[in-house]
């Protein structure tokens, strides 16, 4: 089997790409072991990347040097976990 090519995204795209797939997957399975909302999930995850964008995204676009790989990835892999810290964050102040 062949994979696709991602011929359309830079560098630091496939980077943070990388990194959303393999933090989300790890977050989604201890989100569904742990019984945590999915909607507080979500909404932590999609908070944290619209920050992240906002903070980084002037920083790491179009540019494809070792500091911004770095930053992508790093950022892809924390943004689901951020998801999951505030729907346990939020789930702990539920009384």
């Amino acid at each position: 089997m062949r994979l696709p090519r991602l011929p359309h995204l830079s560098p630091t795209a496939k980077a943070q790409l990388f990194g959303l797939l393999v933090g989300g997957s790890l977050a989604v399975l201890l989100v569904n072991r742990s019984d945590l909302s999915w909607g507080l999930f979500f909404i932590g995850w999609a908070g944290a990347w619209a920050l992240g964008e906002k903070l980084f995204g002037a920083r790491i676009t179009g540019v494809s040097d070792g500091n911004a790989m770095v930053i992508a990835l790093v950022s892809g892999l924390m943004f689901p976990w951020v998801g999951v810290g505030f729907a346990a964050l939020v789930e702990m102040l539920r009384p």
